[in-house]
């Protein structure tokens, strides 16, 4: 029996990708402001530790009642952003950003 060994598995191969991309919180608020994802206000508040982005709350309160809170200190007083992390995916998907673009972010600001 001959057993052909092809390519590795792609999809495999980028979800291991995925797993490791993160983005200090200052080299995300400097994406999504460069990207105009949130406005200079928006990134400037969510720095001070004032407030974060009307998207960013409008997702939170989608969510169960007992994990508002915590999602809404995560988000509020977050160290690094992590690409599969699930809010981060919630927030892509509400605003249709492909996962090809996503991948093109984090990679892009982890540079920064």
């Amino acid at each position: 029996m001959i057993i052909k060994i092809g390519r590795p598995d792609t999809a495999i191969a980028l979800a291991q990708a995925r797993s490791v991309m993160v983005l200090s919180f200052a080299q995300l608020l400097i994406g999504l402001v460069k990207m105009s994802w949130i406005t200079e206000a928006e990134g400037d508040a969510w720095l001070s530790g004032s407030a974060l982005p009307a998207e960013v709350l409008a997702l939170i309160a989608t969510l169960p009642k007992d994990v508002q809170f915590p999602a809404k200190a995560k988000a509020l007083r977050m160290t690094n952003a992590v690409r599969m992390d699930p809010l981060v995916l919630a927030l892509a998907a509400g605003r249709q950003i492909p996962a090809a673009d996503m991948d093109t972010f984090f990679t892009t600001f982890a540079e920064v």
